[in-house]
């Protein structure tokens, strides 16, 4: 994968990391919510695993937040 490509991936890890966080969830509540395993949540909060454009959905939703916070300044 092409190194911007790699820190975008990395960016949105790490405001999902951030959000689930200051609400004091586990990544197996987050991934209960959004219907994939603990280790996939882990795997996208270290930028290893792709998050596709329907999931980007579906952890804002479950997050409180919206698809276009969760991208904001990742493509700048």
């Amino acid at each position: 994968m092409a190194a911007p490509m790699q820190l975008c991936y990395k960016q949105f890890a790490l405001r999902v990391e951030q959000i689930r966080n200051a609400l004091g969830w586990s990544q197996a509540d987050l991934a209960k919510k959004i219907g994939l395993s603990r280790a996939s949540v882990a795997n996208l909060e270290t930028g290893r695993q792709r998050v596709q454009l329907h999931q980007v959905e579906k952890i804002a939703e479950a997050l409180g937040t919206s698809p276009k916070h969760l991208m904001r300044g990742i493509w700048t």
